[in-house]
This record gives C-alpha cells, structure tokens and sequence, in this order.
C-alpha cells in the first residue's frame, strides 16, 4: 500500500467495522471513508473532508443511488486519459465490507419481513456497491476488496438457514468478481471469519464471548491486509478462534 490510499470501510457502526475503522484512524497515510447510519456527516457531503463518516443506509435505494453518483463524480473524470492534468492523480484504493447483520432462530419461525431485511443488508447492498466501483476501476493505480464472509458461508449450522445461506451468497458474490475484474489486475478477498466477540452473539447466551476472537485483534489483521506485497493474490482467508469452529 501506498501512502494516500483512498480506504472505504462499510459498517462501521458497531462491531468490526467499527473496530477497523478506528484502526484505520491511527494510519496516517491513507485517506478514511466510513460508512454507516450512525455516521456523522450526510451522504451529501461525500466525500468531504478527509477521515469523515458519513450517514449511509445501504438497504436505502436513494443513499445507494447518491453514493452511485457522487462516487463517479469524484473519480469519473480519470476514466478519460485525454483528459487535462487535475489536482487528483491516481490512487491506490482499499474497500472493507464490513456490512451484515444476524437472523437466527428455527426455519418455522422466521418472518418474511425480516429476511428480505436481511438479504438487502448481507446481499443485496454489497453488489450495488460493488456496482457503484465497477466501471472506476481502470481509474485507480491498484484496488483491493475485502468481503467479511463467515465459517456459514462454506458450512450449516442449526437454528440458522438466514445466515448460512446470505454468507454463503457473500462468498459466491466475491469469487464471481475475482474472476469478472481479473483484467483490472483487481484483488478479491473473501475473508471466513469464525466467532468474532461482537454484538451479534448478545441474544445467543449459549455461546461465551471469551472463546472468540476479540475484535481489536480481528482489527489489527485486517489492516495488515492493506500491506500485501503487490504481486501477493489471496482468494479466501479463514479466522477462527483457539478452540476452532464454535
């Protein structure tokens, strides 16, 4: 990585997005991006000033829409290489989707109301935004994406065919874009993440956090990810915890 990456980090409202986002705040060499609902500046003033978080609902139409657009406004112009010198030269970019929430419980029990929240959440927003970089990426000196997958995205656990199945779709979405921005020279990363002790285990009390990987040390990995020598291509990273697979 380079100094003056352009670093966007989607979900840092609470858990490890929140956690890689402070990590972020003591790099000085790269320019911050955060996104959550709990951001403190609108989506329109994006992107603002440097290490700004912004309000962003990524199940919301509008805000992936605005992002869409202010995206290619602050970066479009590098697309055409005829184009005058500007004060923005090409930069390296690094995105986290850190973005996900849980629904568990017996199949019997789950409403239709809440899946298709969740989907829009763990699915859904992760290919409209990668939509939204898509046609970008020439413009950038190199880019890297890091999907936060999980250990129920390559196995089935009880009580939890909504999580399973939107992880499983995450995995399925990073390796499609692998393979469909190889020609951009462009790093996917699909990152199996075991029990992180966040707050998605708050209403499961059968699970201990103290067995889980912390998320300050979760943190700290995932920002190494910025410094993989440029000819290093990961495909898919497992995390676990010491006791492995909870």
């Amino acid at each position: 990585m380079k100094d003056g990456t352009h670093v966007y980090i989607f979900g840092i409202g609470s858990g490890i997005g929140q956690g890689l986002h402070k990590r972020f705040l003591n790099d000085p060499t790269v320019s911050l991006f955060g996104f959550s609902r709990k951001g403190k500046e609108t989506l329109a003033s994006f992107p603002g000033k440097e290490n700004g978080t912004f309000s962003f609902d990524a199940k919301n139409e509008k805000d992936l829409e605005t992002f869409a657009t202010s995206l290619d406004s602050h970066y479009g112009f590098q697309k055409d290489l005829s184009s005058p010198p500007t004060s923005l030269q090409p930069v390296d970019l690094l995105v986290y989707f850190a973005l996900g929430d849980g629904v568990f419980g017996p199949i019997a029990e789950l409403k239709e109301k809440e899946l298709k929240s969740h989907f829009d959440l763990n699915v859904h927003s992760l290919i409209l935004l990668s939509k939204a970089f898509a046609p970008l990426l020439s413009s950038f000196r190199s880019s890297t994406f890091v999907f936060l997958g999980s250990t129920a995205g390559k196995q089935g656990f009880p009580e939890s065919v909504a999580y399973c199945a939107s992880k499983h779709a995450v995995l399925g979405v990073a390796r499609a874009l692998r393979e469909e921005w190889k020609p951009f020279g462009t790093k996917v990363i699909h990152m199996s993440l075991g029990a992180v002790a966040t707050e998605i285990w708050d209403t499961r009390p059968q699970f201990d956090k103290n067995d889980m990987v912390s998320t300050s040390d979760i943190s700290e990995y995932l920002w190494s990810i910025s410094h993989l020598p440029k000819s290093i291509f990961i495909d898919d990273l497992s995390i676990t915890p010491k006791k492995g697979i909870l």
